[in-house]
């Protein structure tokens, strides 16, 4: 079996696309695996480093351009239709994946032109326009939640199947984890990242909520900044007479390379609404406190975040309502209801699909083997 998986811009894009892939392999050993992307995406340098052949095609996003900047961008998605259709020829791929990001758009035209099935994956509650369009010639979409059925055109052919995590996201355990980060047994833990890149505002709430937790609960927090706010965050923690680091109880770092630690030993985490990071979120049951970004396009985060809330799995504060106060509130009800955390982690666990990349991954199969799709 041959394969081409496409999807980048960012992790939430190029995570799921090797976590299917991964398990296509695993489910067709000998599987053939071609990644396209682009080489200012995060992919062209994770890809290679996860063992994957990987080619570039030039793209550009369309949405937010204007109308001076739409003719370049779109000659520029022309000239990767092209260069995805010489791609595919040569390659002669069974199947193509694509994942969203502005660089599916044109390796799902060229599967189309050159007659290749294609399958989508979207991440989102809310799907994003590349990802609307192709579905209507797609032999198959999936989709981590109901809801997103909705947003696609009638005809196309929708699966729910969650979306793909690690597979370290489960197998760690919370003594695991604990020990790994240096957290005592019995203390309450919370895990508090606004995205791979951090989120000044929610950093500042968290600065200004903290003294309210360790003064009154048994609490460790695991502070996740984002390489670019870790400076000024470690300014602010010092100001507000708060040791980060051991041993202290607030553990701040600009980026966790064992995330999959964190969450296993986390009662409760504090985070954005990207498809992966909720993903993960429920495979484990964690009671969330969600922080949509409202800088993302349509918006997708907030209708991923309230798809928790109307579960019952996450409490939602919009970043117009964040502040300290607000988010001392909202944390200290589930540090101090174990009942209600027990509800929450009940109600994740419901939404939850840990085995989502073997289910895209059966999809896949089957369009490329012209089978009945079945997750």
């Amino acid at each position: 079996m041959r394969l081409v998986v496409t999807g980048g811009g960012t992790g939430g894009h190029v995570y799921p696309a090797l976590a299917v892939a991964r398990a296509i392999v695993r489910l067709r050993p000998g599987t053939e695996v071609l990644y396209l992307g682009t080489l200012d995406g995060l992919e062209a340098g994770i890809v290679p480093r996860e063992g994957f052949c990987f080619e570039a095609v030039p793209s550009r996003g369309m949405v937010g351009k204007g109308l001076a900047g739409l003719p370049s961008a779109g000659l520029t998605v022309l000239r990767g239709v092209r260069a995805a259709g010489r791609i595919i020829r040569r390659f002669r791929p069974d199947v193509v994946l694509g994942t969203g990001g502005y660089v599916t758009g044109p390796v799902a035209v060229a599967a189309r032109l050159t007659g290749v099935p294609l399958v989508l994956h979207e991440g989102n509650a809310f799907p994003g326009l590349t990802n609307r369009i192709a579905a209507r010639w797609a032999a198959a979409v999936t989709v981590p939640f109901e809801q997103a059925r909705r947003h696609f055109p009638r005809r196309a052919k929708v699966f729910v199947t969650g979306n793909p995590i690690r597979e370290e996201i489960l197998a760690t355990t919370p003594e695991e984890g604990r020990r790994v980060l240096g957290l005592p047994a019995a203390a309450k833990v919370v895990y508090l990242v606004g995205g791979s890149r951090g989120a000044r505002v929610l950093n500042e709430a968290v600065v200004a909520a903290l003294p309210d937790w360790l003064a009154e609960l048994d609490v460790w927090a695991v502070f996740v900044t984002g390489q670019r706010y870790y400076d000024e965050v470690m300014t602010a923690l010092d100001k507000a007479g708060i040791r980060a680091g051991a041993p202290g109880k607030v553990i701040a770092v600009p980026y966790l390379h064992r995330a999959d630690a964190a969450l296993a030993a986390a009662d409760v985490v504090v985070t954005r609404a990207g498809g992966t990071t909720l993903a993960e979120v429920t495979a484990r049951g964690i009671p969330a406190v969600v922080i949509p970004s409202p800088n993302v396009t349509f918006n997708h985060q907030e209708y991923n975040a309230r798809v928790l809330e109307r579960a019952g799995a996450a409490k939602v504060i919009l970043e117009k309502d964040l502040n300290g106060p607000a988010l001392s509130r909202v944390v200290r009800r589930l540090l101090t209801d174990p009942e209600l955390r027990d509800r929450m982690h009940r109600a994740s666990l419901k939404l939850g699909r840990p085995k989502a990349a073997e289910a895209i991954a059966r999809v896949v199969i089957s369009a490329a083997e012209g089978r009945p799709i079945v997750p």
